[in-house]
This record gives C-alpha cells, structure tokens and sequence, in this order.
C-alpha cells in the first residue's frame, strides 16, 4: 500500500446534483479540513465536536472563496472508516468539487484507490470481508430481494453463519487434541470415534444447507436471463416492448424483421429479468437472417428461462413442437405462452384455461405470466441467508471436502486423532479467508478493486 494514509475523493456520481460530497480520511484530516475551511463559529476542528455538521466557507491556499459547504466531523474510531474523517458536503458542481479535491491535495492527502475507503474499514476492524461485499452488493442491487439480501450480509448474517460453523471446528478439534494430550480419565466426557463422526457430520449438513442456496441467491443478485423465442412474427419483439413500456424494438407485419438479438434488462419486484429478445426460427436462404437464428439457439444454450411465444390463432407448427422436443432435451425451463389473444374468440379461451394466454400488443395478460415466472424462480419459503459470491461458494466446498475426509479417515483405527486434527482445521482456514481473519493481497485486490473510487 502507498504510505500516506491519509485519502480523499468525490464520493458522489458524476455529474451535476444539488449536493456533492468529498471524504477526508486519516491522520491529517483535520489539519487539512482546518487550512481548507472556515467554519462561521471560528473554532478549530480539533475542539469540535465528533458527529456533527458544521456551516462555513471553502476557501483556497490563497484566500479566495471556492464555496459554501456543510462539513460532517467524524472522530476515528467512530467513524466509517475507523479513522479521522471528514465529509464536506458541496454544491453538486463536479468543476467545483475537483477544485475542492485538488486543493485537498495540494494540502497533503492522496487521492484514494478504487474501494479504499472501505478496505480501510476492514483493515481497521470495523468490516469483515462479507460485510465489505454486502456494501458491494447493497450499491448494485436492481431488485427488492436481491437488497434485502445485500442489507442482511451488511448487518452481518452471512459472518454470523461462519463464526458458528468455525466455533464448532475449533471445539471438536479441541477435544480431539485434549485426547492425545491427556489419558482418557482425565477427561470428563469420552466420545467414540462413530460419535465424533455424528458431530462432524452435523457441520457438514449446515456447510451444505449454505451451499444449497448458491444457485438461487446468485439468480437473485444477477438477475436471469430469459429469451424470447418464437417463429417469425409470434410477437416477440411486441412482448419485449410491453415489458419495457417504449417502442424499444421494430415491429413490422414482415417476418424476419429482428435479425440480431436486443438485450434489455426489467424489474419484477423481487427478481430481474434480462431479456434477450431473438430472431424468429424457420428456414431461410436470407444470410443475415440466418445468422440471427443460429444466434437465436446460442442464447438458448445459456438461458435460465425461456418464454417460448406461439401465435395463438395460428396454434402449435410442426417447427414449434421441434423446438419444444430441443427445449426438453436441454432440460431448459420454458413457460408455453400464446400470443394474440386479441384475434381469439371467448370461447376457444374458455377451453384452454390452463394455457397463458397474452396480448403482447394490447399489454394484457401480462400479470398472469409474470406471476408464472415469479411460481418458478422464487421459493414459497425463502431462506434467510442465501450464498450469492462464487468466492464464498468455492471456500465452502473445500470446507465440506475437508470435513468428508476427516469423517472417511476417522473411520480408520489406524489413523491417530493428531493426524486427522490437520482437515479440521483446513476447513476453519478456509472459513477464515470468506471472513478475512486471514487474507493476501491479491486476495483483497481482488474484492476492493470492484468498488468505485469514492467507496
């Protein structure tokens, strides 16, 4: 890390805003926030008050006014950070606000590194690592439980789950070394290898129901990709525009006319669909088209739902069913939904009740099939902590491979207990790496270089 630790950034969006904010953190905060800012009290920032914000005048090195700001004082280790720091609270101006950072500067603070701030946290013990990410994931969440999620790491759910499972390594590990240590007799409690067995067994199970949950939390937090399929003029690229509620694809009565695939992404409350609306399938000699059909099949290959359309008043092809027998062959989720509702009579409605019947160019229906795809990817009984981090998912399955060989090899009379101790703590090695009670810098760089430069 570069030696002075005292950073500053424009930690707001780019661009103009009613308020713009710039953190001071470190040693030198205050003796920069005093050179730069006259507060109307006139009181310096060391007698000031931790917590409180403060009205006064920006000024530069020679005197001249910069602007009026708000000046949040917080007093390490109270603060974000857990060091001295400053927010100042500007006009959202960004040509303002770079004259302000640059003056900060000049004044002896270095300008931070993407996620610094928070890697400061972390190193100053006021985050783990999960709740580092859980800030990530709070800033990137595009749905309701994606959020709730992001907010429950934050608070620290997912550092709780790992401190229990890590308690129960470090006690079995514990007994198993008092063993070798001391004869039996002087131990209250002598358990059996096949009762040592059951005990890690049961960290296993609950290393496993974390693990069980990977797949849903990440289609929570990264959204799923849903293709819209459909022979030409089935009224994809109409469903696609109802969804978005703009014009955001051509429509013509020509078929053929979506050559190449538009992705978009929605909101359905608690999940986020990115759509990827495709070229109709039939046989062509047009090039282009083809080219757009052989697309169609790769998106197809990678979907996580398919929202297969079949024009209603025309009914199921020979080339529709084809392409359901390759949907079942990959074993894709699709919903059958039959479009142009508007050209059926209330009879031949009433006789397919079970069907999801839309009208991509009136909008209707659509409620019924959104509330189908919400009956497929959202559990009745949703767990209170779901994986979503492929770094978490990896560190837990070696965590369970080492508690399966430490069970497989206890069975082993042959293997004495200082042996097996060694997979025990592999496993809480590993735990500690997803909390960062151990970490490398590559590591770190890893997780912080993900953050923008104001967090």
């Amino acid at each position: 890390m570069i030696e002075n630790k005292t950073i500053a950034n424009i930690i707001t969006p780019p661009g103009k805003s009613g308020v713009g904010i710039i953190r001071v953190s470190g040693e030198q905060s205050f003796m920069i926030i005093d050179q730069l800012f006259k507060p109307y009290d006139q009181q310096s920032f060391k007698a000031k008050e931790s917590h409180k914000a403060y009205l006064g005048k920006v000024v530069r090195s020679n005197g001249s006014l910069l602007d009026e700001a708000l000046v949040l004082l917080f007093k390490g280790p109270n603060s974000f950070t857990g060091d001295d720091t400053v927010e100042i609270q500007a006009h959202g101006n960004p040509f303002i606000l770079r004259e302000i950072l640059k003056e900060i500067l000049l004044l002896g603070a270095r300008q931070s590194q993407a996620g610094e701030f928070t890697r400061q946290a972390f190193l100053n013990g006021k985050l783990d690592l999960t709740q580092c990410e859980g800030i990530l994931d709070t800033i990137n969440a595009s749905n309701k439980l994606a959020l709730q999620q992001s907010l429950s790491q934050l608070e620290g759910s997912l550092r709780k789950k790992i401190k229990n499972i890590s308690k129960e390594l470090i006690q079995l590990s514990a007994y198993l070394e008092a063993t070798i240590d001391f004869p039996d007799d002087e131990i209250d409690s002598s358990l059996s290898r096949t009762e040592i067995a059951v005990k890690a067994d049961d960290i296993r199970k609950t290393t496993d129901d974390l693990l069980k949950t990977y797949q849903q939390g990440k289609l929570i937090k990264e959204g799923i990709t849903t293709v819209l399929i459909g022979q030409p003029n089935a009224g994809k690229s109409s469903l696609l525009n109802s969804f978005l509620n703009e014009d955001r694809a051509i429509i013509t009565e020509l078929p053929g006319t979506t050559r190449d695939a538009i992705e978009e992404q929605i909101i359905l409350d608690e999940l986020t669909l990115k759509l990827v609306d495709t070229a109709g399938f039939r046989e062509t000699e047009d090039k282009i088209e083809k080219i757009g059909i052989a697309k169609t099949y790769d998106y197809i290959q990678i979907a996580q739902l398919v929202i297969f359309l079949i024009d209603a008043s025309k009914g199921l092809t020979t080339s529709d069913q084809k392409m359901l027998a390759h949907l079942d062959r990959l074993e894709k989720k699709y919903l059958l939904v039959y479009n142009k509702t508007d050209l059926l009579s209330q009879e031949i409605l009433e006789k397919n009740v079970g069907r999801i019947y839309i009208s991509a160019k009136h909008s209707t229906g659509l409620e019924i099939l959104m509330s189908r795809i919400k009956e497929i990817f959202l559990e009745k009984e949703s767990e209170e902590l779901y994986l979503n981090n492929l770094r978490y998912y990896e560190s837990l399955n070696k965590v369970r491979t080492s508690i399966e060989t430490f069970i497989r090899e206890l069975s082993r009379e042959d293997i004495p207990y200082d042996l097996l101790t060694i997979h025990l703590k592999e496993a809480y090695q590993e735990l500690s790496f997803i909390t960062g009670e151990n970490f490398t810098d590559e590591l770190l760089e890893n997780i912080f270089n993900q953050f923008c430069i104001g967090k």
